[in-house]
């Protein structure tokens, strides 16, 4: 008896667990229906490149549903964020946007979700699809998830006027031949600007001599814009002979057409950074179950692939190749992204550099 009750409770085991399967299914497709009733979901961006046309259109392909990108400076963003709330209205659903802005801006608002219950695909939760072994949250809260990363290169050279090799370190900028032509992307506003700033300063030299660096830099008359597009252009064209703190994808569009211009590699090293590349969801989202379709949808192969190819980021997806990008762009086993420390004081930073670039 008590043997022929074990089988009966093992083959009542067997029977249920398709079920789980089935019922994990069931509620994906209910959310997915809820999802197309919905109809869209509206996402802060930082400059995010083509992935805003791919991933509207790979989204509306596949589910049916409209993706709406606010695009903007990451601050401006953030203000315009707080304005809506702070009058009743709970616009956006989800944001793409860089670590500063992340650490220094949005999670002190406390206006984040855990973002690990809204995880439900299976292929998005198995560490074993992600290149570093695990997903990659940039908190202990788990309110941002990292889908793309890249090293990140900041100096780039028209090629037609400096000669390969001739700058192989920071140092090389402060050769009298360069001055008048340096075009700097904005250091005094969270941006890649500030990225790079922040970079030499804390990483690259140390604080004492990174300041000291930040002036001698200042003296070369280094023309600063915010327009990361025109910047991309000015090297491209010979306006300008260096470019720094460009925006990744733009250099990698113009490269991609011949434009005379490509990034270099100095001793001091590359920081690893994710850009805009890390979602997040905001509580109050007024379409959460066409957010949660496309949060899972992005961080699976075929959202990881066009979120890739349309940033300029390569994919931490182990399916989504990295093939195309540049060797230096691509992330090693070693490299991480800098730490929280390292984030919130890039605050200070910024204050360094209106401090260092005033009359800029």
């Amino acid at each position: 008896m008590k043997l022929h009750g074990l089988v009966i409770l093992f083959v009542l085991v067997l029977a249920m667990l398709p079920l789980t399967g089935q019922a994990a299914t069931s509620d994906w497709e209910k959310t997915v229906e809820a999802a197309r009733k919905e109809g869209r979901v509206v996402i802060y961006a930082a400059s995010i490149g083509d992935a805003k046309q791919l991933l509207t259109k790979g989204f509306k392909d596949t589910y049916g549903i409209e993706l709406e990108f606010i695009l903007g400076r990451s601050t401006e963003l953030v203000k315009r964020m707080v304005t809506e709330r702070s009058s009743g209205i709970y616009a956006v659903d989800a944001g793409l946007q860089g670590l500063t802005t992340y650490f220094n801006q949005l999670r002190p608002l406390n206006v984040m979700v855990n973002l690990e219950p809204w995880l439900v695909l299976p292929t998005v939760t198995d560490p074993t699809k992600w290149r570093s072994g695990k997903l990659n949250w940039t908190d202990k809260g788990k309110t941002a998830l990292t889908f793309c990363a890249t090293t990140a290169p900041y100096i780039a050279i028209n090629t037609g006027m400096v000669k390969e090799g001739e700058i192989t370190s920071n140092e090389d900028l402060l050769a009298p031949k360069y001055k008048g032509k340096i075009v700097i992307n904005d250091p005094t506003i969270a941006g890649n600007g500030a990225e790079w700033f922040s970079y030499i300063v804390l990483e690259a030299f140390g604080k004492e001599k990174g300041e000291k660096y930040m002036r001698a830099l200042a003296l070369q008359e280094p023309v600063i814009t915010r327009d990361q597009r025109q910047q991309v252009e000015w090297v491209a064209r010979g306006k300008h002979a260096v470019g720094l703190g460009l925006t990744q994808s733009e250099v990698v569009k113009m490269a991609g057409v011949g434009a005379p211009i490509k990034f270099v590699n100095p001793r001091e090293g590359l920081p690893l950074t994710s850009g805009p590349m890390n979602i997040m969801v905001l509580d109050k989202a007024p379409h959460p179950n066409a957010t949660k379709v496309f949060v899972n949808w992005l961080l699976t192969d075929e959202g990881g692939k066009l979120a890739s190819q349309g940033s300029g980021y390569p994919s931490e997806r182990v399916a989504v190749s990295n093939k195309s990008f540049d060797p230096i762009t691509v992330p090693g086993p070693r490299d991480v992204l800098p730490g929280e420390e390292y984030k919130l004081a890039q605050n200070d930073m910024i204050k360094l550099a209106r401090k260092i670039f005033s009359l800029q």
